[in-house]
């Protein structure tokens, strides 16, 4: 008998690697050694009639003739399965991690970035075609292991593998349903005491992440939560080190393509990569293991080089109190795109910038203090700060220099210029140089990398129509961009298909032409000079004529004037979404950000480009809230000073209620709305909006209950549509039936939505206090919650979140007696003699009771005691 089993803690290389084993091998037996990461048992146990499994007990063990190992070569990973590698005549090897094979192993051992990727070359030589199931599976292996192909580890054979999986039907929308999965709630409990355990410690001028958990029972996917934990810190190497039941089980994550933590923790016998490591130890505290693992990094961790090593020194610097005449003139003597403004004690108080000084000098603000036009927010280091942190500071803020401050005093300054001499030598190259001075290109050094996302990132079938539209551009003379949301997602690595288009000069003359190229029907709006291309998959496009909005009046509907695609991103809401990739042949991928678009994005910030922006367009406000939840951003300090004082001079009020309405519906569909409410509570925006609702401290419960009320309902695998109205729900519970109706409209409710809304809000304590009663049977839970929509009785669960009782019986109805179906129809009923009329109802209703209740089950028992009544009605 020939096994394939793979090591414990199965992740989905593992398993797609033992399905692929049984491809090349078809008499193999799949035998899982026991514990599975959460994704894995999810999957196997949604798909277990296309897969057969064995657990170890399951079969003879002594009968194998030949074990295949895959994802792994030590058979003490085995868990169960591991006395397979004593019994086993052969031992045959697949799998990707550093090492060679012991004794008495063949097979193939080599670095890539997933064991899957071997056994789906062999697949392709031999040319077996794949299930969609199979690929998809195949490619979940890959993914995971190698983080959507982008960590180090990852090759281009892991990358040709993929293509092929893709080219067999590999199912995206699936893997990236598992891949992305939402934390579990133990999960969760188990970040939240990493996120608060975790510390940063120095060690060698490198950044070392490290904390130590303890819980109770034993929590899978630590790789994965420290690999999120070291995503939210600037650290070159995190480890996590975790006391779950009777082991400690240590994860180390390399953030520093330079570190190899393999090597590094080698004296620990780690296993995995250089850039990911695991270990399982027993009978150590995880406090001596941490002091352990700190001690083995002082003494083997390189030193790496500090800012006081790289900076420039002495500084050029402006008096914050000099007129923008004399910064103006300084500039343009160094040829400096900007310059630290420092104070009377020569203390660094902001930095000037080129295009803020040109910008003043043009409203003939020559003589207006540097103080006033400089930016305060400054992000600065120290002299002893690691360089590994300043390239990182760089990068992800997108900006050009960084100044070095020692005990308050600017001591030097380090910029990119310095950070690419340190990578490539006095070589670095001149046009690197020549674009850091481009003003509004501010991160012209991403330009060459556009195209590479454009094909890294979105299906092929959309890079093809992205190319044919600028092919098509070039052809009948017009510029084409992608802009907005569209180019914000796809730099952050985020699925959006929302294809937003600008073009210069007139947007409904281009979009008429494609119709008979890509096929589909035109939409136009002459009045506004947009468009709207339906393809005929359904796929949409959308046109505008690149054009400046003026607005006569705050809140008023802007006036439009045709113009370029710089003014017309300007007139956008915030800087992250002012950014455009021109789609013409002659450009493609060309990557325009005139307003620090991307700087802001890197940074986590939500900035508007003007000081009216909120006046002009009130609905901003809740954009601005709806943008900084979704992505964790912050708004910026300017902006929410701005955002206040509108606030504050009752902007809201002047918006038009279906345009609140429009933003409000949106944001009550976002993933983490308890926290976004939060937000516009303490903001004062819902008072702003509505100044009879207050989120109470119980009302705050209420919807955070909601959230999780509805992540439970999502995981059922039939979420509820559309489970957003849980949230006004709540809120318009707080006002009387006249304020509802007139608050709907401000909320973005549907006639039809508000009609289910109050019958819930109407009826809702009457069914709470029914449902409360100790003694119920479950044909009487039945009747209170039947005819009740979904939402209606998630929001139940919500409002009486403190009522175990309600909320169990509720759930019982949805998971368990919503679906409840009698075996037999109103047919039988007549077939057995009973006479049409009401009395078929009243039978059935009577039948149905009785199965809630248990009294019957099958179909005989229902017709037998269908007969009963039958005897009984003609006795009467």
């Amino acid at each position: 008998m020939e096994i394939v089993s793979t090591h414990a803690g199965t992740d989905f290389d593992a398993l797609a690697a033992m399905v692929a084993c049984t491809r090349l091998h078809r008499d193999a037996k799949m035998v899982l050694p026991g514990s599975m990461r959460t994704n894995v048992r999810e999957f196997v146990a949604l798909h277990r009639d296309s897969y057969q499994f064995y657990r170890p007990s399951q079969l003879n063990l002594d009968a194998c003739s030949v074990l295949y190992m895959v994802d792994t070569a030590d058979c003490v990973r085995l868990g169960a399965a591991a006395g397979l590698c004593e019994r086993a005549e052969k031992i045959v090897v697949y799998d990707h991690h550093p090492g060679p094979l012991s004794p008495g192993q063949t097979g193939v051992r080599e670095p890539l970035g997933a064991a899957t990727t071997i056994l789906v070359e062999k697949l392709r030589e031999q040319g077996v075609a794949l299930s969609q199931l199979d690929a998809t599976l195949f490619m979940l292996g890959i993914y995971e292991d190698t983080n959507c192909l982008i960590l180090d580890t990852t090759t281009v054979r892991d990358l040709q593998a993929a293509a092929w999986l893709l080219a067999q039907g590999a199912n995206l929308n699936e893997v990236d349903k598992y891949v992305n999965r939402p934390l579990s709630e133990g999960e969760r409990e188990l970040f939240e005491e990493m996120l608060a355990a975790s510390s940063i410690e120095a060690i060698n001028n490198r950044s070392v992440l490290v904390t130590v958990a303890n819980v109770p029972e034993y929590v899978g996917g630590l790789g994965r939560l420290t690999q999120r934990l070291s995503e939210l810190e600037a650290c070159d190497l995190a480890i996590s080190i975790v006391q779950m039941e009777d082991r400690v089980h240590l994860v180390g994550r390399s953030l520093n393509p330079g570190l190899n933590l393999l090597e590094l923790l080698a004296p620990m016998n780690v296993a995995g990569h250089p850039g990911a490591v695991a270990l399982t130890i027993q009978g150590q505290s995880p406090g001596d293991i941490r002091e352990r693992v700190l001690s083995i990094l002082r003494e083997k961790l390189e030193i790496g080089k500090i800012a006081s090593d790289v900076m420039s020194a002495p500084v050029k610097t402006i008096d914050e109190n000099k007129p923008i005449a004399d910064a103006n003139r300084l500039l343009l003597r160094y040829g400096h795109t900007g310059m630290p403004v420092i104070n009377d004690f020569k203390q660094l108080v902001g930095v000037i910038s080129r295009r803020d000084v040109d910008k003043a000098m043009r409203h003939g603000l020559g003589h207006a203090p540097v103080k006033g036009y400089m930016s305060r927010n400054v992000v600065t280091v120290k002299p002893d700060t690691p360089l590994e942190s300043v390239t990182h500071l760089i990068i992800h803020n997108d900006i050009g220099r960084l100044p070095v401050l020692e005990k308050n005093q600017l001591v030097g300054i380090i910029t990119r210029t310095d950070i690419l001499r340190q990578i490539h030598g006095e070589s670095a190259p001149r046009w690197h140089r020549a674009l850091y001075s481009e003003v509004d290109f501010r991160i012209a050094d991403k330009v060459n990398n556009v195209t590479q996302l454009i094909n890294n990132r979105l299906p092929k079938r959309l890079q093809g129509l992205l190319l044919l539209l600028g092919q098509k551009a070039d052809k009948e003379g017009f510029k084409v961009y992608a802009i907005g949301g569209f180019v914000r997602d796809l730099i952050l690595g985020l699925p959006n298909y929302d294809l937003d288009l600008v073009v210069e000069d007139n947007a409904i003359k281009f979009a008429s032409l494609l119709p008979p190229l890509l096929g589909g029907k035109l939409h136009v709006h002459e009045e506004f000079g947009t468009a709207c291309l339906t393809l005929p998959d359904g796929f949409q496009i959308d046109f505008a004529t690149a054009r400046m909005e003026f607005y006569q009046f705050p809140a008023a509907q802007p006036e439009v004037e045709q113009t370029s695609i710089k003014h017309d991103l300007y007139r956008r809401d915030f800087t992250i979404n002012t950014m455009a990739i021109c789609l013409n042949s002659s450009s493609f991928g060309k990557f325009l950000d005139f307003f620090g678009g991307y700087e802001d994005l890197e940074a986590g910030l939500i900035r508007v480009l003007y000081n009216l922006s909120f006046v002009e367009d009130p609905t901003r406000i809740l954009r601005a809230v709806r943008f900084a939840g979704r992505y964790g951003f912050s708004i910026e300090a300017q902006t929410g000073v701005l955002l206040e004082n509108a606030i504050r001079d009752r902007i809201l009020t002047r918006a038009p209620a279906a345009r609140i309405g429009h933003e409000l519906r949106l944001l009550f569909q976002e993933p983490n709305v308890p926290a976004l409410l939060e937000t516009a509570h303490e903001l004062g925006i819902i008072k702003g909006i509505f100044p009879d609702l207050e989120l109470s401290e119980s009302l705050s419960e209420q919807v955070l209950a909601a959230g999780q009320v509805l992540d439970w309902n999502e995981q059922l695998g039939d979420p509820v549509h559309p489970a957003w109205l849980i949230y006004p729900l709540l809120l318009l519970r707080q006002v009387d039936t006249q304020k509802r109706k007139e608050h709907s409209e401000r909320m973005g409710l549907t006639a039809a939505e508000l009609k289910d809304v109050l019958l819930v809000l109407e009826q809702a304590d009457t069914i709470g206090s029914q449902l409360s009663v100790r003694d119920l049977r479950d044909s009487t839970i039945y009747q209170l919650l039947q005819g009740w929509p979904v939402v209606g009785l998630l929001a139940l669960m919500a409002i009486f979140h403190d009522q175990q009782r309600l909320r169990s019986r509720v759930v019982f109805y949805l998971e368990e007696l919503a679906d409840v179906e009698l075996d037999i129809n109103g047919h039988d009923l007549l077939n057995l003699g009973f006479k049409p009329g009401p009395v078929i109802g009243r039978v059935l209703q009577a039948l149905k009771r009785a199965l809630l209740d248990g009294e019957i089950n099958s179909r005989e028992q229902q017709l037998s005691l269908a007969r009963e009544l039958l005897t009984w009605q003609e006795g009467e």
